[in-house]
């Protein structure tokens, strides 16, 4: 099965929110084969809070024993969604630490997939997953998909994770200057503000006067939470 990758290109873009974005990638999926669709992100900041946001059409009983099982912590899909962005075919292999977990996505029909990660340049990771209750699936045929899939995740990551999570594009258009950027260098590397001032040539009042800049910019209350930051979302 195939798609055409330009019309589903032109229907993509000409899509104004993320009901209707959803809707176009499912077709997409529908077309190459598949009956699920998913889309997931986890937020990079803050480091305390990084519940991921997903939109899918997965049956509504997976989704809430998903979520009440917390199965976000143990989905190999994920862990390896966060560590690469190489495409990934579902096997039995995948998931030889959490088994209950397969069995019971089986259970909903959820058996083969594919599935492939990206990573912006904020670093904000998301993943597409587009899945099959056909158990006759192989990896032969994923393989043939794997392109259209590359493809239609980078477009989904780019829309889908300014729709989920409209904070962190927000946070993008954070503009430092160099002086700032360099003093927060300096912070990550454990630097006081005197040692600052010493290694920058200048004096410790201007290093503070930069710094109280830095933590109106950042929204943040201390150096060290403006330094995690700026690193967190690659201002640096």
């Amino acid at each position: 099965m195939k798609i055409n990758l330009y019309r589903t290109y032109e229907n993509l873009s000409k899509t104004k929110d993320k009901e209707s974005f959803f809707k176009t990638l499912q077709k997409a999926a529908s077309d190459l084969g598949f009956e699920y669709c998913a889309y997931g992100v986890r937020p990079i900041y803050p480091l305390s809070a990084q519940q991921p946001q997903v939109i899918n059409n997965y049956p509504l009983g997976w989704n809430q024993a998903y979520l009440t099982n917390n199965y976000f912590e143990i989905d190999p899909t994920v862990q390896h969604g966060l560590r690469s962005t190489q495409a990934l075919f579902w096997e039995d292999d995948l998931y030889r630490t959490s088994p209950y977990f397969w069995e019971e996505a089986k259970a909903f029909g959820i058996n083969h997939g594919i599935s492939q990660a990206q990573k912006d340049c904020i670093g904000r990771v998301g993943m597409l997953t587009f899945a099959s209750p056909d158990q006759h699936y192989t990896s032969k045929t994923l393989l043939i998909q794997a392109p259209s899939l590359i493809w239609l995740s980078q477009i989904a990551h780019n829309r889908l994770a300014d729709y989920l999570l409209p904070q962190e594009n927000h946070d993008a258009d954070y503009q430092l200057t160099k002086r700032e950027k360099d003093i927060l260098r300096w912070t990550a590397e454990g630097k006081t503000s005197i040692e600052i001032a010493i290694l920058m040539s200048i004096s410790d009042r201007t290093v503070n006067f930069h710094v109280n800049n830095i933590l109106k910019k950042l929204s943040v209350s201390n150096k060290t939470a403006a330094t995690v930051k700026a690193m967190v979302l690659n201002l640096l």
